[in-house]
């Protein structure tokens, strides 16, 4: 179980897809499917979240969280240090691309968040320079560093590209493709889990940087089975809950139940005395890991 409910960082190294990738843990492992949290091309190397079996149920959060990388953008002409800080600065805060050709998404103008974008070093040519941004998912780095040289009136390109950071995870968390592929042959020749169990997440540290709600036991099953989450049913839960977020709903073992978007804010949750709280969106936990306490009704309580 701990296998199709856990989390595998992978450090991508350049020429396979992320598709291939997939492919490939899912042959080592045995699996029927594995999903990965965020595409990275071909040529983009570093951390990419591999999803066994029932952790892609919890896909849509990991491909939400904020992502961190590390760059180098090539200039057509020798630049400044500090026009380029000032131009980093410029394009800190909300931005608007159009997804390249190759995006297998919608090309219309969205808006999105770049958090930050650190000048790290230049060349003695002063045409390459490297730099770390933090951004929201679905940000296009090429295409930031495309408009970052239409600010300088010149071309520039993205000549290289690491993902260091998807949500709570970072580089430290990864493992090669080999790595895992030598864990899960010791595994099977010799029954040690040891080493595959070090490299593999629990799928509840996704839902570290997520709001959540704690359920009593006599309503884990009921959430489990489709009920919707009234008040009965909840102990406790994190303050700042605002509508609309994304909410892990917990057992009182600190497992995840499900996920859903609230309905109240921690406000409204405080002075409820009955009603729905989440709009329960994928059920994680197989059902009758807990007994099978509700009535009739269809709401945990």
């Amino acid at each position: 179980d701990y296998i199709s409910y856990g989390i595998i960082n992978i450090d991508k190294v350049k020429g396979p897809t992320s598709h291939q990738i997939s492919f490939w843990v899912k042959q080592m492992l045995g699996l029927k499917k594995v999903g990965h949290g965020g595409t990275l091309d071909p040529h983009v190397t570093g951390l990419l979240t591999m999803l066994p079996q029932n952790s892609t149920k919890v896909e849509r959060i990991i491909t939400s969280v904020n992502k961190e990388y590390v760059g180098i953008i090539n200039f057509s002409k020798p630049v400044e240090k500090k026009k380029v800080e000032r131009l980093f600065e410029y394009f800190t805060g909300e931005i608007y691309q159009k997804p390249p050709l190759e995006a297998a998404v919608s090309r219309k103008i969205r808006s999105r968040t770049v958090y930050f974008i650190k000048f790290l070093e230049m060349d003695e040519d002063r045409m390459n320079i490297l730099f770390r941004v933090g951004c929201e998912a679905g940000t296009y780095i090429r295409v930031l560093c495309t408009d970052i040289g239409l600010m300088f009136g010149m071309n520039a390109v993205m000549a290289d590209l690491r993902r260091t950071r998807s949500g709570i995870f970072d580089e430290n968390s990864c493992v090669y493709l080999q790595d895992l592929k030598d864990a899960v042959e010791i595994w099977k020749e010799t029954g040690d889990e040891k080493i595959l169990r070090k490299i593999i997440h629990p799928v509840e540290e996704v839902c570290d940087s997520v709001k959540k709600i704690w359920v009593k036991d006599s309503a884990v099953n009921a959430v489990c089975y489709g009920a919707d989450l009234n008040i009965p049913g909840i102990v406790k839960f994190e303050k700042n809950i605002k509508v609309n977020d994304d909410i892990a709903i917990m057992s009182l073992k600190n497992e995840l139940v499900a996920i859903g978007k609230s309905l109240r804010t921690s406000e409204e949750i405080k002075e409820m005395d009955k009603g729905e709280v989440v709009d329960i969106e994928r059920v994680i936990m197989e059902r009758d890991i807990y007994p099978r306490l509700w009535s009739s009704k269809t709401s945990a309580q």
